[in-house]
C-alpha cells in the first residue's frame, strides 16, 4: 500500500503547481523575455516549488490528510475494480519479498518479482486516470492539495508568488 500511496501522492503532488495556479489569479503578464531566460526561470521556479512541495509532503502534520486522500483513492480503485485491494496488498508484499531475495542473492526470484512489479505498475498506471475522474477522489484531492499548498506557504511565504510567476511564464496556462 505504501508504494501505491506514494505513487498516487506523487501524481497528485506533481500536479500541485498547476492546480494551485488554476485556483488563483495569475500575476499580470510580464513583458516578453527572451525564450531561454524564461525557460530557465520557469525551470528554477519549478525546482523551487518542487523542493517546497517535498518539504511540505514530508511534514508529519500532513499525514492525516495523506491518509485520508489515500483511503479515498483506495476506495475508488475498489469501486472500479473489486480486485484492486488484492493488488494493493500484493504490491505491499512484494517489497518484503524483494528485500528477502536481495539478501539471499536470489537473482531468479528478483527477476520474477521485477516482472510482477512491472505488471502491477502497468495496472495501477491504467487505474490512475480512471480513479482520478471519480468525484469523491477529485474532492479529496482538492482538499489534500489545499493543505499541501497551505503548508508550502508556511514554509516559504513567497510560494504564491512563485506559482503566479510560473503561471505567467507558461502563458497563464498553469502548465
Amino acid at each position: 500500500m505504501k508504494s501505491t500511496r506514494i505513487a498516487f501522492l506523487a501524481a497528485a503532488a506533481l500536479a500541485l503547481p498547476a492546480a494551485v495556479a488554476a485556483q488563483t489569479t495569475p500575476a499580470p503578464a510580464q513583458p516578453a523575455a527572451p525564450a531561454a531566460a524564461s525557460a530557465d526561470e520557469a525551470q528554477q521556479l519549478q525546482a523551487k516549488l518542487g523542493a517546497l512541495q517535498q518539504q511540505a509532503l514530508s511534514d508529519p502534520s500532513l499525514k492525516p490528510a495523506q491518509d485520508s486522500f489515500t483511503a479515498v483513492v483506495n476506495a475508488g480503485m475498489a469501486k472500479l475494480d473489486p480486485t484492486a485491494p488484492t493488488k494493493l496488498a500484493r504490491a505491499t508484499a512484494l517489497q518484503a519479498e524483494v528485500a528477502a531475495a536481495r539478501t539471499a542473492n536470489d537473482n531468479a526470484k528478483l527477476n520474477a518479482l521485477a516482472t510482477e512489479a512491472q505488471q502491477l505498475q502497468t495496472y495501477f498506471a491504467g487505474m490512475q486516470p480512471r480513479v482520478a475522474q471519480l468525484p469523491e477522489v477529485q474532492a479529496a484531492r482538492q482538499v489534500f492539495l489545499e493543505r499541501v499548498f497551505a503548508r508550502m506557504k508556511q514554509l516559504d511565504p513567497n510560494a504564491q508568488q512563485y506559482v503566479d510567476r510560473l503561471t505567467a511564464l507558461r502563458g497563464g496556462s498553469g502548465r
